[in-house]
């Protein structure tokens, strides 16, 4: 059900952008509908790559040290520092 609504919401988002583009109203829908299908195509390809590597490295130092706890402290760090730049309405990393 949260999958569900932060879905809802962002395909929101993009029917506002997708409006701001300026394509016609008839096509709307079927724009939405059709970024929507991609993106999820492309986070199944990555899927599809990553989740048999995973499993052939779950056994290994590698994963447990390198991706596993390397990946969710790199994952603490970036979520810090966006929210540090949030709530004090800083600019630390330029984009």
């Amino acid at each position: 059900m949260v999958a569900f609504g932060f879905g809802l919401i962002h395909g929101f988002g993009f029917a506002s952008v997708l409006t701001e583009l300026g394509l016609p109203r008839e096509t709307l829908v079927l724009s939405l509908l059709g970024f929507n299908l991609g993106v999820e195509t492309g986070q199944l390809a990555i899927v599809a790559v990553f989740l048999p590597l995973a499993y052939a490295l779950r056994a290994t130092d590698f994963y447990r040290r390198g991706v596993f706890v390397g990946g969710s402290l790199a994952t603490l760090a970036i979520a810090l520092i966006w929210l540090i730049e949030r709530a004090f309405d800083l600019k630390l990393i330029s984009a």
